[in-house]
C-alpha cells in the first residue's frame, strides 16, 4: 500500500475494491458468455450481436433440441445434408417448427422469414402464445397435450398425429412489405406433424421430467388466384357464400365434374360432398368460418352422372365492396380420375344417369353394365385407361413432414 493510499479513508478504499471485483465479474462474465455464443449453430453474423439474454435463451433451447433428438437416434452432424434439407424446405414450401407441451419454441428453421418475417433467432425460446390469436391458445395446447385431440383418431391416425390450424403473427403484407411486430396481421398455418416423448433415462421421474414436443410442418395457406386467372387443366375456380352455396364456377368443372356451372348455381357444396366425407368437410368449413382460410385435405366431390373424384381445396373467406359482403373463394384441385363411376352415391346423380340413357348399378355389376355414350365420355374427359387407384393421405399423417424434421434438426 503506498503512502497516498494509506491516507485515503477506509471506506474510498473499500469501494474502489469493490468496483475492481465487480469490473473483474464482469469480464470473466463476458468471456464466458462469447464462449456459449460461439458453441451455438448460428452464422458468426448473427452470434457477434446477440446480448447474454438472448445467448442463454438459444443456448437452453439447444440443449432441448438435442436431448430431444438423443431420443432413441444417434446424434450425428451431417455435413452434406443441410444443402439437401434447405432445398427439401423450398420444395415444401413449408417451415419447421418444434414446440414443447409447456409452449416453447425450441427449435426453427430460418426459412420462417420468408413467410412470417420473423427471424429466427427472435423467436426460438420464445412462447408460442406470444405470437398467436388468443382465440386460437386452446387449440394449441390441446395439440400439445400427450392426450391430444380425437380429431386425428376419428380419422384413423395415432395418438401422436397432429393436424390443426393456428394464426400467427406476420410482419410481411401481401404486397411484400415488412412492418413492425406491433402492426403485424395474422396469417394461418396448417400445422401437420408428430408429438415426440424423450427423457435422458428410461424411467421418468420429477429430476428428469419427460420432454414432450410436438415437430410441426407449418405451411402458410396461400391466396386465393382471381377467377380469371388461369390455372391448370385439373383444377378449377368456385365462390360460394358463407353456407358454401355456389354462386359461380368456372368452365372447367364440366370436363372435370360433368356439371355445368348454371346447374351448381345456388346449389349447397353439401350435396356434393361423399357421405363418408361431410363429418370432416363441415370441420374445416368451421375452422374457414373462424379463421378466414382452410385447406381441406383430400376428400370425394361426386360427378354428375355416378362415382367420385379425389379433391383438395384451398378456401378462403374474401370481402366483396362496396356491400362489404363476404364470400368464399376455393381454389379446387383434382388429383384423380373418375372412380366408381357406374355408381350412384346421391339420387342427383341417378336422375342425371336416367337422363342420359344409363342405369347406375352396384360396383360389383359394373363390369357387366352398359357402357356411357360417347359424347357423355367425351364431356366428362374420362381417359382411355382404367382410374387408377388413389389412396387419400390420412388427415394429420403426412409421410414426409416427421422425417424431413428429423433429418433437418440432426444437422445443426
Amino acid at each position: 500500500m503506498t503512502a497516498v493510499e494509506s491516507k485515503r479513508p477506509l471506506s474510498d478504499r473499500r469501494k474502489e475494491r469493490s468496483r475492481e471485483a465487480a469490473r473483474s465479474r464482469r469480464s470473466k462474465e463476458t468471456e464466458l458468455f462469447v464462449q456459449l455464443a460461439e458453441q451455438l449453430p448460428l452464422p458468426e453474423s448473427v452470434r457477434c450481436h446477440l446480448d447474454k439474454a438472448s445467448v442463454m435463451r438459444l443456448a437452453l433451447s439447444y440443449l432441448r433440441t438435442r436431448r430431444l433428438l438423443s431420443a432413441g437416434y444417434p446424434t450425428k452432424h451431417v455435413g452434406d445434408g443441410r444443402q439437401e434439407n434447405q432445398l427439401s424446405l423450398q420444395s415444401l414450401e413449408a417451415f419447421l417448427l418444434v414446440i414443447t407441451s409447456a409452449g416453447d419454441m425450441i427449435y426453427v428453421t430460418d426459412n420462417i422469414s420468408k413467410f412470417m418475417g420473423l427471424s429466427q433467432v427472435d423467436l426460438i425460446g420464445h412462447s408460442i402464445y406470444d405470437f398467436t390469436h388468443p382465440c386460437d391458445h386452446g387449440e394449441i395446447h390441446e395439440n400439445l397435450s400427450i392426450r391430444g385431440s380425437s380429431f386425428g383418431l376419428k380419422c384413423g391416425g395415432s395418438l401422436t398425429e397432429r393436424d390443426f390450424f393456428l394464426r400467427m403473427k406476420c410482419t410481411v403484407t401481401n404486397r411484400g412489405r415488412t412492418v413492425n411486430l406491433k402492426s403485424a396481421n395474422w396469417k394461418v398455418l396448417h400445422c401437420t406433424g408428430h408429438l415426440k416423448l424423450s427423457s435422458y433415462s428410461s424411467t421418468f421421474s420429477a429430476e428428469c421430467p419427460a420432454l414432450v414436443c410436438a415437430m410441426l410442418l407449418c405451411e402458410p395457406i396461400p391466396q386465393p388466384p382471381r377467377p380469371d386467372t388461369p390455372v391448370g387443366s385439373h383444377m378449377f375456380i368456385s365462390q360460394h357464400s358463407l353456407d358454401m352455396r355456389f354462386i359461380t364456377c368456372d368452365n372447367r368443372v364440366i370436363k372435370l365434374l360433368g356439371y355445368q356451372p348454371d346447374e351448381l348455381s345456388k346449389r349447397s357444396v353439401y350435396d356434393l360432398y361423399h357421405p363418408l366425407d361431410a363429418t370432416n368437410m363441415a370441420r374445416s368449413h368451421r375452422i374457414l368460418c373462424i379463421m378466414g382460410q382452410v385447406v381441406s385435405g383430400p376428400y370425394r366431390l361426386l360427378a354428375k352422372w355416378g362415382g367420385f373424384v379425389w379433391v383438395e381445396t384451398q378456401a378462403t373467406v374474401r370481402p366483396v365492396s362496396p356491400n362489404n359482403q363476404s364470400h368464399v373463394v376455393c381454389l379446387n384441385t383434382v388429383l384423380s380420375n373418375i372412380e366408381e363411376r357406374w355408381v350412384a352415391f346421391s339420387f342427383e346423380q341417378t336422375k342425371a344417369a336416367q337422363k342420359q340413357g344409363c342405369r347406375p348399378v352396384p360396383s360389383r355389376l359394373k363390369q357387366e353394365s352398359a357402357a356411357l355414350p360417347q359424347a357423355t365420355e367425351a364431356s366428362l374427359g374420362y381417359f382411355q385407361c382404367e382410374p387408377r387407384q388413389f389412396t387419400p393421405l390420412r388427415s394429420g399423417a403426412p409421410s414426409h413432414s416427421y422425417f424431413t424434421i428429423h433429418a433437418h434438426l440432426s444437422s445443426c
